[in-house]
């Protein structure tokens, strides 16, 4: 038989599927078409409950693939219904509305620049206020940093971000000294945006600057009197240092009578900071209790003694005079501090009346839910919560009125939400939401009626895909550790049609059950089944918690009695990292598809970052020391030592601008199962980096197509 000519294992791959299922596939070219939420820009609604505006990333701008500040589209919908209208032509997002709703506040990009603007959305047309800034295309968060309201709503507060420096050409020579508090190697690991704050009138447009200072900014907040501006910086000395930047609170006044003003000054101030109802005060916990202390400097004063440790997420009611958290249940989440987790606290949510110093914890003591999405209505009556079950991972939106003694759920999906806003009133809540076979759509709630309904369609494209929701099932580690796994199941399945199974590992991915998830569908519509097995990981034996946490998943799908016997493993990261382990110590799969895998904690460790040192010494890797104090567990934890038991077909790609783990990791293996005439292929993405296909539509084809050709050669 003659060699196919590259691209065709997707077409005979789609021939097969059809034939099989009789169901359009979901390819590489499908997935970069879904449309989703700007970041910062998720459906806000007005405080009157009338309006919603959102932004969604142009996908015609090959530059949005994974950005974090993608170029996107604005809209306005009515609360009532209807049509959403785009805002202006231009790209534009960051929708933040006036306290009482008569204006909506945006950003418009244009040319690399960005212009605040103001449009009234009875009138339709927006107007360019202030002075135009740097747009922002790093990787980097800046949630509630750009755009403020002062309270009467007169004034816009806007953080400006100011043009990098000019690169400068490479130094002849480099001396890096061990007392260095920096090395090279992290500089790509570090948000070092500045930025300056202008207060904008928003009758005449006109700006003026707040500091004269930059800052590297974490967050900002208006005092509700508007009078100050609340900002947490990075100390500028410390800026960069791995795990030990410190934080400075910075206090700049609106009238521009003088320059910011540190309020805790020595460099490592409170985990948070905020101001309180009349904001003559700022709140922060401190050894078990809140206290206040003056803006204007003076005596700390204690407001509630009995206040939770590990609180986190502060939410104040102005109306209400009531602090609202999220606050660490004792004695839950990691057992070692100093060692790296993906286990988190449960938490309570945890409100105080600042009145009286008395709180009162809307949580039940015999749930140990995830709690997230505190927001408070405007009036001060209604708070409003998100709770996630730990095993169903089914969510429940919950409100509590200000009086009760506890909150009730309003209702339950089988989904994830997210980004919730409430009207004033409380009586409209707008959120997202995604299913395992939906992608994520804004919707509204209305509170009174108890009904819920979409808000936006933003894939009609999809309607045809036959896409399928995982089904869960428990299984135990080869030490008897209870665990779960997900498996989308392709709808034909059966042992008289049975499918090849891809296996995804990385750590806990059972929580991801009611999310959408292109990849799996992907797979699931081109004939194969999709697993993705739990994995508790004890530190020192790294590898072996993959291989006692994954193999025994596999048998339990095997068992299913489905399958081809033929079962893939792929990841990336991480995940790269546990397949490299797994095909060399067990032959239980019959190929491989991995990106960016770390194959060796030696040469990870000393690659020129801290980063990677603590990475391997107790972060991720958990090998629990340095090289010299653990080097059996770096030997027995890197699948670079174990290549030799290697006989897996295995497919490795990398991008060769990769800073979170170099290409070199990579090419080792490679080169080791090239010198060791196993079957092996690398793919280097010259303008790749970890992600391999951000910002670049061709690279995304080619590495799904890769991926999928794989499969088709080894698996079908």
């Amino acid at each position: 038989m003659k060699a196919l000519p590259y691209g065709c294992g997707l077409i005979c791959g789609a021939f097969w599927a059809a034939a099989a299922f009789g169901a359009p596939q979901f390819g590489p070219k499908d997935m970069l078409g879904i449309v989703a939420f700007s970041d910062e820009s998720q459906p806000v609604i007005s405080p009157a409950g009338n309006w919603i505006a959102y932004a969604t990333s142009d996908n015609s701008d090959e530059a949005n693939i994974l950005a974090r500040h993608p170029t996107a589209f604005l809209w306005l919908v009515s609360a009532s219904g209807g049509t959403p209208k785009k805002v202006i032509s231009d790209h534009a997002d960051t929708p933040v509305w006036s306290p009482d709703g008569s204006k909506l506040a945006f950003l418009r990009s244009r040319n690399g620049k960005r212009q605040a603007m103001i449009l009234d959305p009875a009138s339709g047309t927006p107007r360019e206020v202030g002075n135009s800034f740097a747009e922002d295309r790093s990787t980097w968060a800046s949630d509630g940093i750009t755009l403020h309201w002062t309270p009467d709503g007169a004034t816009l507060v806007v953080a400006e971000l100011q043009d990098p420096p000019a690169v400068q050409p490479a130094p002849r020579f480099t001396v890096i000294k061990g007392t260095d508090a920096v090395v090279p190697g992290d500089v790509f690991f570090v948000d070092k945006r500045m930025w300056k704050l202008a207060a904008v009138d928003v009758a005449n447009g006109r700006s003026r600057e707040l500091s004269s200072s930059t800052f590297a900014f974490r967050n900002v907040a208006v005092s509700p009197d508007g009078k100050t501006v609340l900002c947490r910086a990075v100390t500028p000395e410390t800026l960069g240092h791995f795990r030990a930047e410190r934080n400075e609170i910075w206090l700049i006044p609106m009238d521009g009578s003088g320059a910011a003003r540190q309020s805790f000054g020595n460099g490592r101030p409170p985990s948070w900071v905020i101001y309180s109802s009349a904001g003559r005060e700022l709140l922060y916990p401190e050894a078990g209790a809140l206290h206040a202390r003056s803006v204007d400097g003076g005596a700390d004063r204690v407001v509630a003694s009995d206040f939770t440790k590990g609180t986190r997420q502060p939410l104040l009611s102005i109306q209400s005079n009531m602090l609202a958290t999220l606050a660490a249940r004792p004695g839950t989440g990691p057992k070692d501090p100093n060692m790296y987790s993906i286990l988190r606290p449960d938490d309570d949510v945890l409100v105080v009346d600042l009145k009286s110093g008395k709180s009162q914890k809307l949580t039940p003591a015999n749930r140990a839910d995830e709690v997230s999405g505190l927001v408070w209505s405007g009036d001060g009556r209604s708070l409003f919560f998100k709770t996630t079950d730990s095993v169903t991972y089914r969510e429940t939106l919950h409100r509590w009125i200000a009086g009760e003694d506890k909150a009730a759920p309003l209702f339950s999906g089988d989904e994830t939400m997210s980004h919730f806003t409430v009207s004033k009133d409380g009586q409209r809540v707008s959120f997202i939401s995604m299913n395992a076979t939906h992608p994520t759509d804004g919707f509204l709630y209305d509170v009174a009626e108890r009904q819920r309904r979409t808000i936006t369609k933003l894939n009609p494209q999809l309607k045809d895909f036959e896409f399928v929701a995982p089904l869960t099932f428990d299984f135990r580690s080869e030490d008897g550790d209870p665990l779960q796994a997900l498996l989308y199941k392709p709808a034909g399945a059966s042992a008289e049609h049975p499918v090849s199974v891809v296996t995804y590992t990385y750590e806990k991915l059972s929580n991801t059950k009611n999310r959408f998830n292109p990849e799996a569908q992907m797979h699931v519509t081109h004939g194969y089944a999709y697993l993705t097995p739990d994995v508790l990981v004890k530190v020192g034996y790294t590898g072996e918690s993959f291989v006692k946490s994954v193999v025994p998943a596999v048998n339990a799908v095997r068992a299913m009695g489905f399958t081809t016997g033929k079962f893939g493993i792929t990841g990336g990261s991480f995940g790269g990292y546990s397949g490299l382990f797994l095909i060399s110590h067990v032959d239980t799969f019959a190929a491989a598809v991995l990106r960016a895998p770390p194959s060796d904690f030696f040469s990870t460790w000393a690659d020129g970052r801290d980063r990677d040192i603590w990475t391997i010494d107790n972060g991720q890797a958990r090998a629990n020391g340095d090289p010299w104090k653990a080097r059996q567990s770096y030997l027995d934890n890197s699948p670079f030592f174990h290549a030799d038991r290697v006989h897996t077909p295995l497919l490795i790609m990398h991008g060769q601008k990769d800073y979170t783990v170099p290409t070199q990791q990579g090419e080792m293996m490679f080169y080791a199962l090239r010198y060791l005439k196993r079957p092996v292929e690398l793919v280097l993405y010259r303008d790749g980096d970890h992600s391999i296909v951000r910002g670049s539509h061709d690279d995304y084809l080619d590495y799904y197509q890769r991926t999928l050709d794989w499969w088709e050669k080894y698996l079908k």
